[in-house]
């Protein structure tokens, strides 16, 4: 999995250039997912159905299942990042790409310029791989026209990134991060011990597992 960020300011066309993007993807063989960030929160749900109506009774979550789609809100008390939410619920994906997400530490960007305004991009230069604007911009990354679509996805396919995110861990929903000794030991362990499993064939790719601990009893004094 790669996952790239297409960052811009309100109505510069990231979204449009996100629809282009994916089927020109999928053309070559590649399935996409996209993660939408929201700075100012937002609300899915629609006020009067059932869903909203457990919810708002104090429901911690609620899933919607359909007959090709599954919907599921959730309550969260910290933020989940980019990268977890990924490898939790589109592990399968060859890209994830963000809509969004300036202030994110090391997550690579291709920065989309409105038409007739700004001419300097606000992404670090570290993270930036590309820009896509109808003007001349003076980075030292490619710059795109909007147009130039194909030229854009080669992007995606020679960005090395982060190709795998291989081990994840959330306690109590909030992100834990993994060394590479340690995510070596989960791959290890927990491979071994699900491929033991009668009915599992050798070599699956991806393993998702959910630990729900008992609470630890009262001592009588």
């Amino acid at each position: 999995m790669k996952m790239i960020a297409i960052v811009g300011e309100s109505k510069s066309g990231k979204t449009r250039l996100i629809r282009r993007l994916i089927p020109e993807l999928r053309k070559r063989g590649s399935s996409t997912a996209v993660l939408k960030h929201c700075g100012h929160g937002f609300d899915l749900d629609v006020q009067g159905k059932d869903s909203w109506r457990v919810m708002n009774a104090g429901a911690e979550g609620v899933g919607i299942i359909g007959p090709d789609r599954v919907a599921i809100f959730r309550k969260t008390k910290n933020r989940s990042s980019f990268a977890s939410l990924a490898a939790r619920y589109f592990g399968d994906a060859d890209f994830v790409i963000v809509e969004g997400g300036y202030g994110v530490q090391g997550l690579k960007k291709i920065e989309v310029l409105p038409k007739g305004k700004a001419t300097k991009t606000r992404s670090e230069r570290k993270d930036l791989i590309a820009v896509v604007s109808p003007s001349k911009v003076d980075v030292e990354c490619p710059v795109f026209r909007p147009g130039q679509i194909s030229e854009i996805a080669d992007v995606f396919s020679a960005e090395p990134g982060e190709d795998e995110m291989p081990v994840s861990l959330e306690v109590d929903g909030r992100p834990v991060p993994l060394n590479a000794f340690v995510q070596r030991t989960f791959q290890n362990v927990i491979g071994a011990l699900v491929e033991s499993l009668r009915g599992v064939a050798a070599g699956p790719r991806r393993i998702t597992v959910s630990v729900t601990r008992s609470k630890p009893r009262r001592r009588e004094p």
